[in-house]
């Protein structure tokens, strides 16, 4: 269960990062500290250390309290309706809770700034899922407008 929130968690925020060249970059710099990580413990990148990897992370993120952003949405609604029609928690910290500006924010629009810092580092071990398995993301070349497998 935990290794497929993780999964979508990394999924949804790596299309988030697609958008802006920051945030790719602090997925690129995620991937790096992953792959140190991995070295320190003399594991290569393979699928079977990024998926235990990602399951470690995630239940020790979840521990703490984290919870994936796309899914705080739902959170909200849910909790609402626990707590009776009409009523909207208004402490941070209640199940639910969540500041004005996280409910009026267009994630369509300006989604990359909500990420967190797990949030990344789950968009980076799914990049490297995908290129652990021989798989490119198909990206458009700055200089020469042409296609490229990266």
């Amino acid at each position: 269960m935990v290794l497929r929130l993780a999964g979508e968690a990394g999924q949804v925020s790596l299309a988030i990062t697609a958008s802006s060249a920051g945030a790719r970059a602090s997925v690129d710099q995620h991937a790096a500290e992953i792959r140190d990580a991995l070295a320190k413990r003399g594991r290569a990148v393979t699928t079977a250390a990024l998926l235990s990897y990602a399951q470690g992370f995630a239940e020790a993120s979840i521990a703490r309290g984290w919870w994936p952003p796309h899914r705080r949405e739902n959170l909200h609604e849910e909790a609402a309706g626990w707590a009776g029609p009409g009523v909207v928690p208004a402490q941070p910290g209640a199940p639910g809770w969540a500041a004005p500006d996280e409910l009026d924010a267009d994630p369509l629009r300006d989604g990359a700034h909500r990420l967190d810092w797990e949030s990344l580092r789950l968009a980076a071990v799914c990049r490297m899922l995908i290129e652990s398995q021989g798989l490119g993301l198909l990206t458009q070349a700055r200089t020469s407008g042409r296609a490229h497998w990266t």
